[in-house]
C-alpha cells in the first residue's frame, strides 16, 4: 500500500480527476486520450516509487511491471497503445509486450444512428469513442479505461493484488 507517497499523489490529483472528466463526457476522444495517457503514466510513478526511491530510473523494472500488469489487468495493454499512438501517431511493433493497436486514427468517436449523415448509420448503435484492435475487434475505450482506473484504485489505495475480482471488459 502506498497511501501517502507521490504515485498516491498523481493518483488522486491527476489520474482520478481527468478518468472523470471521461466519464462525464464519454463521448469526448479528447478526454478519453487524456485518460489512457494519465492512466498509463501512473506506471512510471508505481515503477519510481515501489521499484527504485529517488536517484534510479530502470527501464527493464518498467517493463516487467507492463508484463505484470497486462497479465493482470489486460486492458492495461490498450491504455498503453492508446496512449502511446495518442502521442506518436503511428506505433512500432514491439518484441516484450506486444502492441494492440498501431495508430492513433484507431480511437474515434463512432456517431450514433441520429447523429449520422443519412443513410449511414447502423440502428440500434450507440454514440461512443471506441478503439479499434489490430486485428478488428472495437470496443468502447470507456471500459478499459474504467478497467485500468479500478486496478490502479486497487493498488494505490486499497494496497491490495491487482486482480480485484472486478472483472474487465
Amino acid at each position: 500500500m502506498i497511501k501517502d507517497t507521490n504515485a498516491a499523489d498523481f493518483f488522486r490529483s491527476t489520474v482520478k480527476p481527468t478518468v472523470d472528466e471521461f466519464f462525464a463526457n464519454p463521448l469526448d476522444v479528447r478526454r478519453g486520450r487524456l485518460a489512457a495517457i494519465v492512466l498509463y503514466h501512473m506506471a512510471d510513478y508505481w515503477d519510481f516509487e515501489v521499484n527504485h526511491g529517488e536517484n534510479v530510473k530502470d527501464n527493464d523494472s518498467l517493463k516487467r511491471l507492463y508484463i505484470q500488469f497486462s497479465q493482470q489487468c489486460p486492458d492495461f495493454l490498450v491504455i498503453r497503445d492508446v496512449a502511446d499512438a495518442s502521442k506518436h501517431r503511428r506505433l512500432r511493433q514491439q518484441m516484450d509486450v506486444p502492441r494492440k493497436l498501431t495508430s492513433a486514427a484507431q480511437v474515434k468517436r463512432i456517431t450514433g444512428t441520429f447523429n449520422a449523415p443519412f443513410n449511414t448509420a447502423c440502428f440500434n448503435k450507440a454514440s461512443v469513442v471506441e478503439y479499434e484492435l489490430d486485428d478488428g475487434t472495437k470496443r468502447p475505450l470507456l471500459g478499459a479505461v474504467r478497467s485500468v482506473l479500478w486496478m490502479w484504485e486497487d493498488l494505490v489505495e486499497k494496497g491490495t493484488a491487482i486482480a480485484s475480482g472486478r472483472g474487465q471488459t
